[in-house]
């Protein structure tokens, strides 16, 4: 793949000609190092989140829109899959000022349109606290895209929980050509509110913790994973399949683009 669009593999007089010749848009991707079951590496949020905004600055530029892709913000918000050996995480606060300090550095440099590419669940509390404290004391405004929001229709169609390692994560990774080995994949803690009950944590018939739970809902505190999941799983990773993540890329690397271009067209 062409790197002309990677920030890490340019030259500073190849970032400062780019600038000078107009970026719309810079897609920084946030993952996470965390277990994701026995199928597949610590690093698939990163490598999804990554893997998208390349895929989508390819895309841009067909389209006559001009991305960046900056480094991957790799340690994050994964303090509850700590059980898990390899699982790193920041702390609240850390991951705040990483954000601020990563947003900071690009802005300095001209690079003021800023759409964050989230690869990780967890991340999405922390990033939304983010994008708005930078706002508050900033004045600049920057926009999260997590993939699994951008690809509504896919999700909704399929028939097991959408929560962690599971069909649509690792349907995902399968398209994008991340290391999985299906011979593994399980289904874990198929129903999570189940698994904490069974647990003999505290819980609520209206818990909210699939990525698109309906209904009445309330907000619940993470849980530790080992403690209601043994492989880490939540969902059943078993029916993923290559064909459902392309779908999913197929409807996320355009709105990725779609996002960039009205968002530079916004700020402009």
């Amino acid at each position: 793949m062409n790197e002309d669009h990677l920030l890490e593999r340019m030259t500073w007089p190849e970032v400062e000609a780019a600038v000078e010749h107009g970026i719309d848009a810079v897609l920084v991707p946030f993952g996470s190092i965390e277990q994701h079951g026995h199928h597949m590496p610590l690093d698939t949020d990163c490598f999804i989140a990554r893997a998208l905004a390349e895929r989508a600055a390819v895309h841009g530029f067909g389209d006559g829109v001009r991305l960046l892709v900056a480094p991957t913000v790799n340690v994050t918000v994964s303090w509850y899959h700590m059980q898990f050996p390899g699982s790193m995480r920041l702390t609240t606060d850390t991951f705040l000022r990483v954000f601020r300090d990563v947003c900071d550095s690009l802005v300095h440099h001209g690079l003021e349109t800023i759409v964050v590419v989230n690869g990780h669940g967890g991340n999405v509390p922390a990033l939304t606290v983010a994008v708005n404290d930078y706002l508050a004391k900033t004045g600049r405004r920057v926009l999260v895209a997590n993939w699994i929001e951008l690809a509504p229709e896919v999700i909704a169609e399929l028939e097991t929980p959408t929560i962690h390692a599971e069909e649509a994560e690792t349907s995902l990774a399968l398209a994008l050509g991340q290391r999985v080995d299906m011979d593994r994949a399980a289904r874990g803690a198929f129903h999570r509110g189940d698994a904490v009950r069974e647990a003999g944590l505290p819980w609520t018939s209206l818990g909210k913790y699939d990525a698109f739970h309906r209904g009445p809902s309330v907000i619940v505190p993470m849980d530790m994973l080992r403690d209601i999941t043994a492989s880490g799983v939540v969902g059943d990773a078993a029916p993923a399949n290559a064909e459902t993540g392309q779908r999913i890329v197929e409807l996320v690397v355009p709105r990725l683009v779609q996002v960039a271009r009205e968002f530079a067209r916004g700020a402009s």
